[in-house]
């Protein structure tokens, strides 16, 4: 079990993310659960991205569980950044209706 806890980590990494975006969507018709899964997927290629990145900078760990708790991070990170673009474009389409 313990050569296979980075695996889970990782795998925990992309169940959160996606879940999170079904969550945060109003219609769950099955479209928009798909998109929610593919934005889930994408912020875990984002984490890989950064694991990727740190370790280049870094070097190598000699323990797994380190890159996974960095394709976490790199996740969380993508989460946000997408949570707060689709929130800023969300207003400055509501207050471009106001004016109108």
């Amino acid at each position: 079990m313990t050569e296979s806890i980075a695996s889970w980590v990782t795998l925990a990494a992309v169940l959160s993310s996606s879940g999170w975006y079904i969550y945060r969507e109003q219609d769950r018709s099955i479209g928009n659960i798909v998109t929610a899964i593919m934005s889930g997927v994408l912020c875990l290629f984002g984490g890989l991205l950064f694991s990727g990145a740190t370790m280049k900078i870094i070097g190598t760990f000699n323990n797994a569980l380190i890159p996974a708790l960095l394709v976490c991070t790199g996740t969380l990170l993508c989460i946000v950044a997408h949570t707060l673009y689709k929130r800023r474009k969300e207003t400055s389409v509501n207050n471009n209706a106001e004016m109108q």
